[in-house]
């Protein structure tokens, strides 16, 4: 008799722990999470711009378990494809028509860029793995070397993102995040990365004996791959 009272209550005991360690292992509508990323972005190549590396943070706030919406800023320092952006430097006598030396230089500079967005997510929840999808809209500003464009230039346009990810929950309020992104640049403005734009200088005498870049487009893709940490900062309802 003893032993069938233990059996049912332990059986009872493992039909209710199932159920509390599924709903804490999935995602809880209703609730804030914080995620820190890391990773890179590969720019096509029509737009001139080195492969660099990036630093985000998102911000969402899950409606449901399936459905998000949220906030992202990104920070990337790269640098430009200097070959574009081949220019000529005259230099000696300034006598003899400007400078009887001629120095043909490959100019690049250090660019920063900062994407600021919204976007939703639509998640399929599991247990420990949550795969989901993303797509916002937002805005992207361009900033070049000050020194090397003697003077602050900045070109800011709308963007648009669209991606795929992996959540996977480590704990009751943690995780880590997988992602890959499209970030699409619209009015993208090529000339604003040439360091000697505008100058005299920038006439190039040979351009046979330099590769030439693919022709310049207005909008421009770029690839961008994270790393994230999650960290939900409240309980539901933000208790």
């Amino acid at each position: 008799m003893n032993r069938a009272i233990r059996g049912a209550a332990l059986t009872l005991a493992a039909m209710g722990f199932v159920p509390m360690a599924e709903a804490a292992g999935q995602l809880v509508p209703k609730q804030f999470s914080v995620t820190s990323r890391v990773g890179g972005v590969i720019a096509e190549r029509a737009a001139s711009l080195e492969p660099s590396g990036v630093i985000g943070v998102d911000a969402e706030y899950a409606f449901s378990r399936y459905f998000g919406v949220g906030t992202s800023l990104d920070v990337i320092r790269g640098n430009t494809t200097s070959q574009d952006f081949p220019v000529r430097l005259r230099f000696g006598l300034a006598s003899s028509n400007g400078g009887d030396t001629l120095v043909n230089v490959e100019l690049g500079q250090t660019v920063n860029t900062i994407n600021i967005g919204a976007f939703g997510t639509l998640r399929y929840p599991g247990t420990r793995v949550s795969p989901f999808l993303l797509g916002g809209i937002g805005t992207y500003a361009l900033l070049t070397d000050p020194q090397i464009s003697r003077g602050r230039r900045s070109t800011q346009e709308v963007s648009y993102t669209g991606g795929v990810g992996v959540f996977v929950r480590l704990g009751q309020r943690v995780g880590v995040q997988l992602d890959a992104r499209s970030l699409t640049y619209t009015n993208f403005d090529r000339d604003a990365l040439n360091p000697a734009v505008g100058r005299a200088e920038q006439n190039t005498p040979f351009p046979e004996d330099f590769q030439r870049p693919p022709a310049a487009k207005r909008t421009v893709l770029n690839t961008q791959y994270t790393l994230g940490f999650r960290y939900i900062p409240g309980g539901v309802g933000g208790n």
